[in-house]
């Protein structure tokens, strides 16, 4: 295999777990403030912000079951200080990762049900001024 194909694997691994992730299939674990694993038997998958602040440069290593790098992919700049063009997929798997890993849906949806329903507030809404002060 080449190492422009090698490189190409991992760009549609990249995009592949980028969108299992946001579909649900895949739960990232934390590995560190800016650095998110995925476990598998065969091998794994770390996806961390280069310099530890959630922004790019993003990387992506791969490694095997004996936790050897076997692959890694960094945001970067190719030709004429152009983004390389998975620089957009390396982005997406991190924001995926990181809202997988902190479960960050979950964590939202109990805040929406912890809210007053809708009904209590439509009740607040037509209850008048003038009958409160009667009260």
């Amino acid at each position: 295999m080449t190492q422009e194909s090698a490189a190409d694997r991992t760009v549609l691994l990249c995009e592949q777990l980028a969108a299992a992730t946001t579909a649900g299939g895949v739960q990232w674990e934390v590995a560190s403030g800016d650095s998110f694993f995925w476990r598998r038997p065969e091998g794994s998958a770390e996806i961390t912000s280069r310099d530890h602040d959630g922004l790019p440069p993003f990387e992506l290593t791969v490694y095997n079951a004996d936790e050897a790098k076997v692959e890694e992919l960094a945001s970067g700049l190719v030709g004429e200080d152009e983004p390389a063009a998975w620089n957009d997929a390396l982005a997406a798997l991190y924001r995926a990762a990181r809202r997988s890993a902190l479960r960050a849906d979950e964590i939202i949806d109990a805040l929406i049900s912890a809210l007053p329903s809708r009904e209590v507030e439509a009740r607040d809404e037509l209850r008048s001024p003038i009958a409160d002060r009667s009260r």
